[in-house]
């Protein structure tokens, strides 16, 4: 059973973002490093990120957070998710293709986003979901994730596009 959550205050799960963000296996395929809980919080309380959260089975929590960035003259959303340990794989692909409808209805904007190479289950997810490559370091797309993400060694992503 998969139920978004509805919350006029989102800040009632800043603990329960944090504990599930920063678990090792999501921290192993993330762009993220692990912060101490109270940069967390200053972090929390000013950053430009969106979220949607979903309830899954057994009370586990997928976290979907969203942002617009602008570069070059364009738009772009950018998005991620972390989710509990041991949560059911066909409720995570579920949510994820439900919180993607969401944000291409929103606005008509293209979806960028950054994979670590070693994440296969994301790297196939967004395949499935109509994700494509940018294998050009050249490309604009490619040269806006770069920036948004502040990554200089590129060799262990993925760029891609929805």
């Amino acid at each position: 059973m998969i139920k978004k959550i509805k919350f006029s205050n989102f800040d009632k799960l800043i603990n329960a973002y944090y504990f599930s963000r920063f678990q090792n296996k999501n921290l192993q395929l993330s762009v993220s490093k692990k912060v101490k809980l109270i940069d967390h919080y200053i972090w929390w309380f000013t950053n430009k990120r969106k979220f949607q959260v979903y309830e899954l089975s057994n009370k586990k929590l997928i976290f979907f957070w969203y942002q617009k960035f602008y570069f070059k003259r364009n738009y772009f959303w950018t998005c991620g998710f972390h989710v509990d340990s041991n949560t059911n794989l066909n409720e995570i692909i579920k949510s994820y293709s439900n919180f993607l409808k969401f944000l291409k209805k929103k606005k008509k904007i293209p979806i960028v986003g950054l994979i670590i190479k070693k994440n296969i289950f994301l790297k196939k997810l967004n395949q499935d979901l109509g994700f494509t490559n940018i294998p050009s370091s050249n490309d604009r797309v490619y040269q806006a994730i770069k920036k948004f993400y502040k990554i200089k060694n590129t060799s262990n992503y993925i760029f891609s596009k929805l």
